[in-house]
């Protein structure tokens, strides 16, 4: 076998080594010594907070018996906790539960040996119950209704706004649910009983059209049931539902005449609902306008009456129509003498 041979390094190729290598000194980080802790929360047996009537809890962390840390009314959300940032090594964690009333529910802790750089899970911590569970703390709510009718001004007369019914739906702590329907009356709503905690509102108020129920006027609102209190809302103002209303355009004139040649300067326009003893809507133009827009009326049977005295003689014309939802509704009108 033929020996290799290896050439020598010179000076030359000793430079060029010494000049053109580079040191390469491989180092991992230190393990980070911190560890976090979390766990899941069962109030025995039950995970809900809302069910199980948990507002808040209180935490000790010890080690060796030794309190490093307490942690007070943190709110009792989702389904456990996450503790953060404990030196590797073995923990205690004591924790009770409170209802709103800061009366203690439950009870119950765990023990852990934290590893750095990680979260260290305990899995479900049962807290066991401390006894029988106080009743539920109740309240009441009470309101009255609004209808944003015809204008922006909100008005409690339910004939008026053309409201036969109201719906309200109730949602509350654990998805409690309480749904009702009212005739629109002058009582308003009482609700009693309800449990104390954050509730969400709605309200729906119908009309007629037609013997169908027609969707009218809606509102949205949250509100926080207080135990052993009534809390009154007063009046709820709920918009319209702008789809459901019609517009009437009043137009009018005279058979083979002016308003200049019989002197009418101005002319009154006067709408009414058929049921209500006033018509709800009134004003006055001038007689040369010859039309008039009058927005926003609930769907129902209208009369349209417009009358103006002339230089001789007064002058007046009407007709009744079905006003249907969503539409706008053309009335011409032709004046003719009165008396």
């Amino acid at each position: 076998m033929t020996p290799k041979v290896l050439a020598p390094f010179t000076a030359l190729s000793l430079a060029a080594l010494a000049s053109s290598a580079c040191v390469v000194v491989n180092e991992e980080p230190p393990p980070d010594p911190y560890g976090d802790i979390a766990f899941t929360w069962s109030f025995d047996g039950q995970p809900d907070c809302d069910l199980a009537g948990v507002d808040e809890l209180d935490l000790v962390i010890l080690q060796g018996g030794e309190v490093l840390e307490v942690l007070e009314r943190e709110p009792c959300v989702g389904s456990g906790l996450i503790l953060t940032d404990f030196l590797a090594g073995r923990y205690e964690v004591e924790i009770d539960a409170f209802n709103r009333r800061s009366e203690i529910l439950y009870s119950g802790g765990f023990t852990i040996r934290v590893e750095g750089g990680r979260e260290n899970d305990a899995g479900v911590v049962v807290l066991d119950s401390l006894g029988p569970p106080p009743p539920p703390a109740t309240g009441d709510l009470a309101f009255f209704w609004a209808f944003v009718y015809p204008t922006e001004q909100p008005i409690i007369d339910c004939a008026l706004a053309g409201v036969v019914d109201v719906d309200i739906a109730l949602e509350g702590p654990g998805g409690a649910v309480v749904t009702e329907r009212f005739p629109c009356g002058d009582d308003g709503a009482v609700f009693l009983d309800l449990p104390e905690g954050r509730w969400t509102m709605d309200l729906d108020a119908f009309g007629s059209y037609r013997n169908q129920d027609l969707h009218l006027y809606a509102t949205s609102l949250t509100v926080d049931v207080i135990a052993g209190q009534e809390v009154d809302l007063g009046d709820v103002p709920l918009a319209r539902d702008e789809g459901s209303f019609a517009d009437i355009q009043v137009e009018w004139g005279f058979n083979a005449s002016s308003c200049a040649t019989e002197g009418v300067g101005d002319v009154a326009i006067a709408i009414q609902r058929s049921g209500l003893a006033q018509p709800e809507d009134t004003t006055t133009v001038p007689c040369t306008a010859l039309s008039e827009l009058r927005r926003t009326f609930v769907p129902g049977t209208y009369t349209i009456r417009v009358s103006g005295a002339g230089t001789v003689d007064d002058w007046a014309s009407a007709a009744t129509i079905d006003l249907a939802p969503d539409t706008l509704a053309v009335v011409p009108l032709q004046l003719a003498p009165q008396g």
